[in-house]
């Protein structure tokens, strides 16, 4: 990757999701029927009812001077080095200088990088960046999501619509795109499976509980996971998918006023997680170990099970081979509809940047047949689904659970996206004290529900 002076090593896992989310859909076989299944009813927002409120003409030509475009981003897979590589192919006058950071040190630094005079022209969008809308540091792409038509390119624009005050999700003013989407299932090690005669996939919860302690049993950790990062938010996140109502989950993810995760549903689910926990069928010392770490220990052989998303999927099919399956998360009873958690790695431009035309055009080239098949390589959806190039093996198995989820109208944003800026901490430290045994399940999620009520009274 010539054309990025300054490119950084990247890491072959993904620690957290999305809004990052987010997240990111792997799509393999799914075609024009899933895209039309990706619409309003599938991805919140892929009608997206983000306001044009941009004023004036949006410039779509590409210029055709010589121009640095700076990236800021935390993403590990390959995705995003890769649409550089391409945009650049197509416009040889525009190069790239890329600011990666680690995940941990971009979620902590990447709000004063964009409030500052250097900030860079586009950032990959995170949780909490929704601070910057309030001082107009973000670039409302209204007048470009208009010329350029991504209501009917992106699906999920709604994660990264916001009011004016940027404290409530889903409404109000565009702020960028996703380049590729995710979802969240259940990965497993088919020759470990096969060996201990569990027969997959999961048709309930209970069910896959049931596998859980045969696994345990047998010696082996049935869910593979670390929560030295959050990484428990995983099986959660899906757990709240699974027994939660879906307008119940997207208000509270949203940060609708009003909206609870305290009920009877979200009990049910964090009550799950933790007694995995206690069963002994997660990880021996969880909080100890970081998600990344889970991932590669899972790609080399240990434990089973693992919740991640998609994003995953590369390096679990490079570690296992023909012994790495994904299935979806099954529904609370059987027989019910499938749901899970999944986002977008969202790209969003900086209002001060002296490039705008260019840098729309990136995001907008994200959405292009020859992005597609870049995304789709680094395990994400591409939203230009159409496009995507037929695979096999794991990724085959993440195209088809990504088709139950399609069918079901079934993906549901991460929580502590929107929730709150400080959400994501505070789920990980409330994570790191439910599976320490430092707090109750309902003082657990009363603690989620203070952080809320704080931001959003």
């Amino acid at each position: 990757l010539s054309a990025f002076p300054g490119d950084t090593a990247m890491s072959h896992s993904r620690p957290h999701p999305p809004t990052h989310l987010p997240r990111r859909v792997f799509l393999a076989a799914a075609g024009t029927t899933l895209l039309a299944a990706c619409g309003s009813s599938l991805t919140p927002g892929a009608k997206s009812s983000a306001s044009s409120s941009a004023s004036g003409p949006a410039a779509t030509a590409v210029p055709t001077e010589k121009i640095t475009l700076v990236i800021a981003d935390a993403d590990d897979t390959t995705m995003t080095p890769g649409l550089m590589a391409a945009f650049h192919a197509k416009y040889p006058n525009i190069t790239f200088k890329r600011q990666y950071t680690g995940w941990d040190d971009y979620l902590k630094s990447i709000n004063t990088t964009m409030s500052a005079d250097s900030a860079p022209d586009i950032a990959q969008f995170v949780s909490g960046m929704n601070n910057l809308v309030k001082g107009r540091l973000l670039l409302d792409v209204g007048a470009y999501s208009k010329a350029y038509g991504w209501p009917g390119k992106f699906p999920g624009l709604d994660q990264i619509t916001f009011t004016a005050d940027g404290r409530t999700t889903g409404t109000g003013a565009l702020y960028g795109v996703s380049g590729g989407l995710s979802f969240e299932g259940v990965y497993y090690n088919k020759a470990k499976a096969e060996k201990l005669g569990i027969t997959l996939p999961a048709a309930s919860i209970a069910d896959l509980e049931a596998m859980f302690a045969k696994a345990e049993a047998a010696g082996e950790t049935a869910l593979v996971a670390g929560n030295l990062d959050g990484g428990l938010n995983h099986p959660f996140n899906v757990l709240l998918s699974v027994y939660m109502k879906p307008a119940d989950r997207q208000a509270w993810a949203y940060g609708h006023q009003g909206a609870k995760i305290t009920g009877a549903e979200a009990v049910a689910a964090a009550t799950t997680l933790k007694r995995w926990v206690d069963k002994g069928y997660v990880t021996p010392k969880v909080n100890g170990v970081s998600d990344n770490d889970a991932t590669a220990a899972f790609a080399k052989g240990t434990g089973v099970f693992r919740i991640s998303g998609n994003w995953a999927a590369a390096a679990v099919a490079k570690g296992l081979g023909d012994d790495a399956g994904m299935f979806n998360a099954p529904p609370a009873d059987k027989g019910g509809t499938l749901h899970t958690t999944g986002a977008g790695v969202y790209y969003c431009v900086s209002s001060n940047t002296k490039h705008a035309a260019a840098a729309t055009a990136f995001l907008n080239f994200c959405a292009s047949t020859e992005a597609a098949p870049i995304i789709a390589k680094s395990g994400f959806m591409a939203p230009d689904a159409s496009s995507m190039p037929q695979q096999s093996g794991l990724l085959g198995d993440v195209a088809t659970s990504w088709q139950g989820i399609a069918k079901d109208s079934g993906l549901e944003p991460f929580v502590q996206n929107a929730s709150s800026p400080t959400m994501p901490d505070t789920l990980t430290t409330q994570l790191q004290l439910l599976a320490g045994g430092k707090v109750s399940v309902e003082k657990f999620l009363a603690n989620l529900q203070s952080d809320f009520d704080q931001y959003h009274s």
